[in-house]
């Protein structure tokens, strides 16, 4: 078990196939993400009023990308940032 670890860790890669595997992994993330959000825009529209002083321009935005990017939280702490 440990050969094939020492193996897998010993393996050169690149940057850019570094990068490359970092946006593979984005994307699902990010549709789960977002299939999350259309599903509870409740939480934006929460997010959304509490942003609404700080950034009135922005608020709508800032919190569908909020909610976007935390899904895995809210998910399984839906309570936390009430």
């Amino acid at each position: 078990m440990l050969t094939v670890l020492r193996r897998v860790l010993n393996h050169r890669i690149s940057v850019e196939q570094l990068i490359e595997l970092a946006l593979w992994l984005a994307i699902p993330y990010l549709v789960i993400g977002i299939g999350f959000t259309f599903l509870n825009a409740d939480r934006v529209d929460l997010f959304a009023s509490r942003l609404q002083y700080q950034l009135p321009a922005g608020a709508d935005l800032i919190a569908f990308g909020h909610t976007t990017a935390l899904w895995p939280l809210l998910w399984l702490a839906p309570d936390v940032c009430r």
